[in-house]
C-alpha cells in the first residue's frame, strides 16, 4: 500500500511538472508587421484582437506585434483610427504563423485631435486614464489664430488643460504653473515652447508624428514635473521614396523633406524648416504695434538607420530662434537647441531596450538699445540626460518596464553688461548653479483578467546640487531679508552644496463593468528640483531657472484621479467623468514687492508655499462620422497659502487664497462636419472664467503723493472669456493613400470680435484712479493658407 501511494505521489508530481511544459510546447506566436498603406512606415499602436477570445495587444514602434495562442484557426482584427480596418485569417498548427498587414489611410475618418493612435474602445479598455492623444492629420481643420497649426492650443481645447489668457505663452495642466509641465521632444526636455511672446507654439506640427499628453497616472519612467507629461517624436521619414510638404500662409511659411538614403532603404531622413515674417502683419495694426518687428524659425533634423526590422539607430535635432523688437527700446532674443541620440534594439519577442542620449539647451539674451542705457542681458539652462530602458513582455497580458537615467544641470541665472559707449549700466552677474541628478524605475503593467488590469510603479530620484557657488546664512528667529545676513558661504568646484531625493510611487486600477464601460483609479507622487523664476502672469522670455538649494527645497505633489469611462453605438460615443485631487508643497511663491531680476540674494524673496487643486472633468465625443465632436466641461479650484510664522511674510494673512491659475469654469466645444468633395466645415467656441488678479483696494501717500494700495492678492477676477472661432478646409485628396494633393484653408478667429481683457491695470491721474483694459485679440482676425503634399 505505501509502495501504491509513494508511486501515486511521484506519478502526480511528474504529471504537475509535465503540464505546463506541455502546454508550452503547443503554444505558437502569431507575428508579423503592420505598414502604413500610404508611406511605407511601419505603424506603431495597431490594435491586434482575436475577439473571440478576448485578447489582443498592440503594435510597437516599428509596426511589430506578436500574439501566443493554442494551435487553431484564428480571425485577426486590425484597427486604429484613421485607417481602415481589416481581418485576417490564421491558421497555426506546428509552427509561428507570420501575418504582415497593411493599413490604408479613410481619407473619411480623420477623426478629432484626441482619440488617434489606439484602440477604438481605449478609453474604456486601456489601463492609462487621464490621457490626451493628438491625430496629428485632423490638425489642419481646426480654426486658429493667424491660420498657423498650434499643437499647444490644440491641447487646451480638452478637459484639465487652460492658459491664463490669449496669447499667453505655455499652458496649464489641473491647476499646475507652466513650469510643472516636463515637455519632451524625442526625449530632450523643451524650456520654452511659445514664438512671438506666447502668440504661436515653437512646434512645427508637420515634422511631428505624434503627442501625448498625461494629466495624471505619468508612467514611472518619468519624473521632474508636478503636472503633467507631454511626449512628441518627430516623424520617422519615409522608406519608399522622397517626399515633400509644405505650406503657406499669412504669417509662416513651411517645408519638409523626408525619404530614403540608400537604396536598400535602411538610412532615412527627414529635414524640416518653418520662417516667419509677422513684422509683414504687424505693419497694418495702428501705432505704436505697427513699429514693433519680429521673426522666428524653428528647424527640424531625423535620421535613421534600420540595423534590421527590430532594430535601429536615430539622431534627432531640433533648433529654434526668436527676436521681438519693441520700438527704439528693447530687442527679446531666444533661442532652443535639442540633440537626440537614441539605439532601439528588439531582442525577440518578449525583450527590447532603447538606449539614448539627449542635450537641451536654452539661452535667453535682452538688449537695452535706450541712448546711454545700452546693455545686453543673458541667461541660460543647459541640460543633458543619458538613459537606459528596458521591456520585458512575458505573456501578451504582461509587461514588465525598468531602467534608470542620468541627468548634468548647468544654469546661469542672469548677467548684464554694458554695450556701446558710454552706457550707464554697470555690470553684474549672479552664480552659476549646477546639479547631478540619477533616477531608477521599475514597473508593470498586467491584465490579470479581462475586466482588471494593473499597472503599478515605483520611481526613486536623487538630486545633488554642487559648487562651485555662493549662497548667504541668514540670523536664525528672523523673516529673511538682506537686512539678516548673517555671513556668505562658498562651496567649492565639485563639492555637494545640499542633497534631496526620495521615493515616488505610481498607480494605476481599471475594472471593466461591461463591455462597453469601466471605473478607473490612479495615484502618483512626484518631485522637481527646477524651478521656474517669473513675475508675470504667462511665461515671459525675462523668466529664468532655478535649481533646488539649501533654502529652496524641491517641490512635492501627490495626485489621485477616479473615472468613469462609458461607449454608445459601437464606441461611436465616447463619454467621461473623472474627479481628481492633488496636494502640493514647496512650492515657490513670491513676497510682495519681490525683486526677482538680477537679486543676487533672491533666496530673501522667494517664499515656500503649501498648495492644493481639485476638480471633475466632463467629456463626450463623437469620434466618427461625417460629423464630429468634442463637449468637456472642467469644474476646477486651484489654491494656495503660505504658512508662516512672519506676519510680514503671510500672504493674505496666511489664508488659502485663489492662484493665479485658478479658473473654476471651463467649457469646450469643438465640431467638424465633412461636406462634400473634401470640404470640412470646423467650429470650436470655448468659455472659461476669468483669473484671479489683484485691484488697489485704497491709496495711502508717499512723499505727499497718493499711491495705489493693494493688500489682498488675487481676490478680484478679470471678466470672463468667451469666443467663437470657425474655418473652411479643402482636401484635395481624391482616394486613400493618394501622395500627391494640396488643401486649402480659411477661418475666422474670434467671429464676434468680443475684446477679451488680457489683464486690467490702475494708473492714477491727476486726483483720479483710471483703470484701463488690455486685450490681445479684440477684433476677428482672419486667415488663409495652402498646404501641399508630393
Amino acid at each position: 500500500m505505501r509502495q501504491f501511494s509513494l508511486r501515486l505521489r511521484l506519478t502526480t508530481v511528474l504529471l504537475l511538472l509535465a503540464v505546463p511544459a506541455l502546454l508550452a510546447q503547443n503554444r505558437y506566436l502569431i507575428r508579423g508587421r503592420i505598414t502604413d498603406g500610404a508611406s511605407g512606415r511601419g505603424l506603431a499602436n495597431v490594435s491586434v484582437s482575436l475577439r473571440k477570445q478576448g485578447i489582443g495587444t498592440l503594435s510597437d514602434s516599428t509596426g511589430a506585434y506578436s500574439l501566443r495562442v493554442l494551435p487553431g484557426l484564428y480571425s485577426l482584427t486590425f484597427s486604429r483610427l484613421g485607417y481602415y480596418s481589416r481581418s485576417l485569417p490564421a491558421e497555426v498548427s506546428r509552427a509561428d504563423e507570420v501575418v504582415d498587414v497593411t493599413l490604408n489611410p479613410d481619407i473619411r475618418q480623420l477623426e478629432e485631435i484626441s482619440v488617434t493612435g489606439r484602440a477604438p474602445d481605449a478609453n474604456v479598455s486601456a489601463a492609462q486614464m487621464s490621457v490626451v492623444k493628438l491625430d496629428m492629420k485632423n490638425l489642419r481643420n481646426i480654426p486658429v489664430v493667424f491660420g498657423e497649426v498650434d499643437i499647444l492650443k490644440a491641447l487646451t481645447l480638452q478637459p484639465g488643460v487652460s492658459t491664463v489668457g490669449e496669447g499667453a505663452g505655455g499652458f496649464n495642466v489641473r491647476g499646475g504653473r507652466t513650469d510643472q509641465n516636463l515637455v519632451l521632444l524625442d526625449g530632450a526636455p523643451l524650456f520654452n515652447t511659445s514664438h512671438l511672446l506666447g502668440l504661436l507654439s515653437n512646434l512645427n506640427a508637420d515634422a511631428i508624428q505624434d503627442v501625448t499628453l498625461y494629466k495624471g497616472g505619468i508612467p514611472a519612467a518619468y519624473g521632474g514635473r508636478l503636472s503633467s507629461l507631454l511626449l512628441m517624436n518627430t516623424k520617422t521619414g519615409e522608406t519608399d521614396r522622397l517626399s515633400v510638404n509644405g505650406g503657406i500662409g499669412l504669417i509662416t511659411s513651411r517645408l519638409l523633406l523626408q525619404g530614403p538614403v540608400t537604396k536598400n532603404k535602411k538610412l532615412t531622413f527627414l529635414a524640416g524648416g518653418r520662417i516667419a515674417y509677422p513684422s509683414l502683419l504687424l505693419g497694418l495694426f495702428p501705432a505704436p504695434t505697427n513699429r514693433n518687428r519680429a521673426s522666428f524659425y524653428d528647424l527640424n533634423g531625423r535620421i535613421t538607420y534600420h540595423f534590421s526590422p527590430n532594430g535601429q539607430l536615430t539622431g534627432t535635432f531640433y533648433r529654434s530662434f526668436d527676436t521681438f523688437k519693441f520700438p527704439q527700446d528693447t530687442l527679446y532674443t531666444t533661442q532652443s537647441t535639442l540633440l537626440t541620440a537614441r539605439y532601439s534594439q528588439r531582442l525577440n519577442p518578449k525583450w527590447s531596450f532603447n538606449l539614448t542620449g539627449t542635450q537641451s539647451d536654452y539661452r535667453f539674451f535682452l538688449d537695452g538699445q535706450r541712448v546711454a542705457n545700452t546693455y545686453r542681458y543673458r541667461s541660460t539652462i543647459r541640460q543633458r540626460d543619458a538613459r537606459l530602458d528596458w521591456q520585458w513582455t512575458p505573456i501578451p497580458a504582461h509587461r514588465i518596464e525598468f531602467g534608470g537615467s542620468l541627468t548634468a544641470y548647468a544654469l546661469l541665472p542672469g548677467a548684464i553688461n554694458p554695450t556701446g559707449e558710454g552706457s550707464n549700466i554697470t555690470a553684474q552677474r549672479l552664480s552659476n548653479e549646477q546639479a547631478r541628478e540619477w533616477a531608477g524605475y521599475l514597473s508593470d503593467d498586467w491584465t490579470l483578467m479581462r475586466n482588471l488590469s494593473v499597472q503599478v510603479g515605483i520611481r526613486y530620484a536623487r538630486f545633488t546640487n554642487i559648487g562651485p557657488g555662493a549662497g548667504f546664512q541668514y540670523a536664525e528667529g528672523l523673516p529673511r531679508s538682506r537686512e539678516t545676513i548673517t555671513d556668505t558661504l562658498n562651496y567649492g568646484s565639485g563639492k555637494p552644496v545640499v542633497r534631496y531625493g526620495g521615493w515616488e510611487p505610481r498607480m494605476t486600477v481599471r475594472v471593466n463593468l461591461t463591455s462597453v464601460s469601466s471605473v478607473k483609479f490612479s495615484y502618483h507622487r512626484t518631485r522637481q528640483f527646477l524651478h521656474l523664476i517669473s513675475n508675470t502672469t504667462a511665461i515671459s522670455p525675462v523668466d529664468f531657472w532655478k535649481l533646488s538649494d539649501p533654502l529652496v527645497r524641491p517641490a512635492v505633489a501627490d495626485q489621485w484621479a477616479v473615472g468613469y469611462f462609458r461607449n454608445f453605438r459601437d464606441n461611436i460615443y465616447e463619454t467621461s467623468v473623472e474627479v481628481y485631487g492633488k496636494q502640493m508643497t514647496s512650492l515657490v511663491e513670491y513676497r510682495n514687492g519681490a525683486t526677482l531680476l538680477l537679486n543676487p540674494a533672491l533666496d530673501a524673496d522667494l517664499l515656500a508655499a503649501q498648495g492644493k487643486a481639485y476638480g471633475v472633468e466632463i467629456s463626450l465625443q463623437k469620434t466618427r462620422g461625417l460629423l464630429t465632436g468634442l463637449l468637456a466641461y472642467t469644474y476646477a479650484r486651484t489654491l494656495a497659502r503660505v504658512p508662516t510664522t512672519y506676519a510680514r511674510d503671510r500672504i493674505n494673512g496666511g489664508a488659502w487664497y485663489a492662484s493665479t491659475f485658478d479658473r473654476p469654469h471651463n467649457l469646450t466645444v469643438a465640431t467638424q462636419w465633412k461636406w462634400s468633395r473634401g470640404w470640412t466645415f470646423g467650429t470650436n467656441f470655448v468659455y472659461t472664467s476669468g483669473r484671479p488678479t489683484t485691484y488697489p483696494d485704497g491709496t495711502y501717500r508717499l512723499n505727499g503723493t497718493k499711491v495705489l494700495d493693494y493688500s489682498q492678492r488675487n481676490v478680484d477676477r478679470i471678466p470672463d472669456y468667451h469666443r467663437l472661432d470657425v474655418s473652411f478646409t479643402k482636401d484635395g485628396r481624391r482616394a486613400p493613400g493618394q501622395r500627391r494633393y494640396s488643401n486649402w484653408s480659411v477661418s475666422l478667429y474670434n467671429v464676434y470680435a468680443r475684446k477679451n481683457p488680457y489683464s486690467i491695470y490702475f494708473q492714477r491721474v491727476n486726483t483720479t484712479t483710471r483703470s484701463y483694459q488690455l486685450s490681445v485679440f479684440g477684433t476677428v482676425i482672419p486667415s488663409l493658407s495652402w498646404n501641399f503634399t508630393y
